[in-house]
């Protein structure tokens, strides 16, 4: 999510594009798990599942903001980007417990977005207020304590891992840049470097700031990136060049997820504040 006023043209419409979820205030944090989607809505502050009967509340958390979502060990994870605290929940929505502080006794300045190692690690991003505050943690598995790996971003925002681990990716939307590190036992990082830069790869019809929000790396291990601005996502080939921009009805794109079994990708869009989730083959 963006911590600024909506603004932007909206994109074109696609036929290929199907909604899934209508009625939402502003839908983020999509995740698939078992094929079932999850997603929060940041102005209900609600954590949802997609299931055969409909969308279901499985969550409500008063304060909190609930704007980044990840499963790990079998359960589930929010970014509370107003409550300044990760919740961690059962996969039914009961609460687990709180993450508060990092191991510094800093407090988390607007948590974003979220992903998780195969061995149940967390990362999270915090965008901070201003430029230069943006920040990403690692919250070891087991543990209630994160440890500060980096910092000086301007809005720190979606996050991912890359197939193999080795390269966390971070989507710094005051530069509306990909930024990369290279991840070290113990949730380490080196110093970013520069994946890409969305601006500079936009076709030329496209116009204004292609401004990434949610960042996921798919089972092809190629980078699907939603465009708060900019017109729906873009997919990224490895070397950051850009493969595909694929435009989706709605004003803003804040987040999608990428299903491993299926071709199919579910992406949020927000005109005002009529959200909605479509789902279409990537």
């Amino acid at each position: 999510m963006l911590a600024a006023t909506l603004a932007g043209s909206a994109c074109a419409q696609s036929a290929a594009a199907h909604v899934v979820v209508d009625g939402q205030g502003f839908p983020e944090g999509t995740i698939l798990v078992n094929q079932t989607l999850y997603f929060v809505d940041y102005q209900a502050s609600t954590v949802n599942k997609l299931d055969a009967t409909g969308n279901q509340v499985i969550a409500t958390l008063p304060g909190c903001g609930a704007n980044g979502l990840a499963a790990a060990n079998g359960t589930l994870w929010v970014a509370c980007y107003d409550g300044g605290v990760i919740e961690n929940l059962s996969i039914e929505g009961k609460p687990l417990g709180t993450v508060s502080q990092a191991r510094s006794g800093e407090r988390f300045n607007r948590p974003n977005d979220l992903t998780a190692n195969r061995q149940g690690d967390l990362y999270f991003t915090a965008s901070g207020e201003r430029p230069g505050q943006g920040k990403v943690f690692f919250l070891p598995r087991s543990s209630d304590v994160a440890d500060e790996v980096a910092s000086g971003l301007d809005n720190a925002n979606g996050i991912a891992l890359s197939t193999d681990e080795q390269t966390l990716y971070v989507g710094e939307s005051g530069t509306d840049s990909i930024l990369r590190y290279q991840t070290a036992p113990g949730g380490a990082l080196s110093r970013p470097g520069l994946f890409a830069r969305l601006d500079a790869l936009a076709p030329p019809s496209s116009k204004g700031r292609h401004t990434p929000d949610g960042v996921r790396i798919g089972p092809d291990g190629l980078m699907y990136i939603a465009l708060f601005n900019g017109g729906g996502y873009w997919v990224l080939d490895r070397t950051g060049a850009l493969l595909q921009a694929r435009d989706i009805p709605g004003e803003h794109h804040s987040n999608l997820a990428v299903s491993a079994e299926s071709p199919d990708i579910y992406v949020t869009s927000l005109s005002g504040s009529d959200g909605r989730i479509y789902r279409l083959a990537r």
